[in-house]
């Protein structure tokens, strides 16, 4: 079960580390684009952490998953 954002940012970190990986494999690529991805997939990640923090008390009260919806892969 997961909330829109959570999805949408999982989806954005997975396209991050995608494109991280493929300036990491070619050769024509700087490594400022390759610091600016990390620090944009750290970012993310914690992004994608604290909401995860602040909504555990909710999620687990009584009715808290309510909103939720199950998540099928959609890619």
């Amino acid at each position: 079960m997961s909330s829109e954002y959570e999805y949408n940012v999982s989806k954005l970190i997975s396209e991050k580390v995608k494109k991280l990986q493929e300036l990491q494999n070619s050769g024509n690529s700087s490594s400022y684009e390759k610091d600016f991805l990390k620090m944009e997939i750290e970012t993310l990640e914690s992004l994608y952490e604290n909401y995860n923090v602040g909504l555990n008390y909710f999620r687990r009260a009584k009715g808290g998953r309510n909103g939720l919806r199950e998540l099928s892969t959609k890619e």
